[in-house]
Parts: structure tokens; sequence; C-alpha cells
């Protein structure tokens, strides 16, 4: 998805132009500078609202903030200002972006541990699927004891059933692990599902 804001320097006129799927124009609200921490679009034509924010160093994302049409767009991309001449500036952004706001299935369906002294051997499958057929699930599973961060391990799965093993080394007086799996597709609509247990000695 593709749209160019437009407006005056020290002016808080914006309007942008955009192409399909997005509507044709409308105007914009900048919150925090011309590269601002959000920019909020509401279409002319009525069909809605979306508003598109920095999550990292030079990359923003449609948030959950839309209405109308746009409730459900999802997406990550960039943009970059051109400061021209005559006062005004021009900024063009880039998403990759889609109408889907539902996030991977995930459920742990078994752990095993194998034990060598304080060294715990975790052997975990889980199930994984997105909604949109063909799409890759990220995934990042991790384990905790006794407040500290073990291990993890992460990778990407066509769905279905996913086994991993992870190797860590287990706190002395920790009576119970926590296993956390988050999971997340091209949009990073994402989900995470833990399941705890007791530490076999």
């Amino acid at each position: 998805m593709a749209w160019v804001d437009t407006g005056v320097q020290g002016s808080g006129a914006i309007t942008f132009t955009a192409a399909p799927p997005l509507c044709p124009a409308g105007t914009v609200r900048d919150v925090g500078g011309t590269i601002g921490i959000k920019m909020e679009h509401t279409c002319a034509d009525g069909s809605g609202t979306f508003e598109f924010e920095v999550v990292g160093t030079g990359r923003f994302h449609f948030n959950a903030a839309g209405t109308g049409r746009y409730k459900t767009l999802r997406g990550t991309g960039s943009c970059s200002v051109t400061q021209n001449g005559d006062g005004t500036f021009t900024r063009p952004c880039h998403a990759l972006a889609d109408f889907d706001n539902v996030a991977p299935t995930a459920r742990i369906t078994n752990q095993d541990v194998l034990i060598a002294g304080r060294t715990y051997r975790f052997g975990l499958t889980f199930r994984t699927s997105d909604n949109v057929e063909g799409n890759a699930v990220s995934y990042r599973l991790s384990v905790t004891a006794a407040g500290r961060a073990l291990g993890h391990v992460t990778g990407t799965t066509p769905g279905g059933s996913v086994t991993v093993s992870l190797k860590v080394k287990m706190p002395k007086h920790a009576k119970r692990e926590t296993v956390s799996l988050k999971v997340a597709d091209p949009l990073h609509n994402s989900r995470t599902v833990t399941s705890s247990a007791r530490i076999p000695r």
C-alpha cells in the first residue's frame, strides 16, 4: 500500500492522496512532528480513518485505532520526508499491509524434560496455523524459572505441528518453570500462550 502526505511547514494543514485499496484522498493530523509518533488519516469519502505510528527506528505500523473499512488494517512500513524550497513538504509512505487483524492459533501439545545434573533439555511440541492459507508463522519459544530467562528458540513454520529442543541450566532453587510461546503472522498479528509446570528433580 502507498500514499503521499503533503503539507506546509509550520502549518497544521496536511492532506494525503493514496492508491487503492486505501481511499483516494483525505486529511492528516500529525502527533509528534513531521515524522511523527503517530499520523492520523481521515478519508474524505467517509470510509473511515487509519493511523500509522512509530514502532521502532524508521519503522511504522497500522495500529488498532482504525475505523470504518480500516478497522482491520494491519501491517508495517516506512515514510520519508522531502522539504521543498517553497515551504511545503511531501511525505511518501509505503507499507506491506492487508485487511487482516487475526493472529495465528497456538497450542502447546507436549513437553518432555531430560535431566543431567542442573542441565535440563526441553523437548516441546506445539501446533499453530494462520487464518490466511500459505502464510508463514514466526515463533519464539522461551523458558523462564525463578524470575530468570533461561533460553529461547525462534523460527518460522508453514503451520501444523512443530517440535523444538532447548537446553538450559536450571537455577538451583527454582520450583516451577514457565514456557512461553509467541506466534505472529507476516503482518505482525501475534498471540502468546504459556504453560507452567513443577520442575522435576
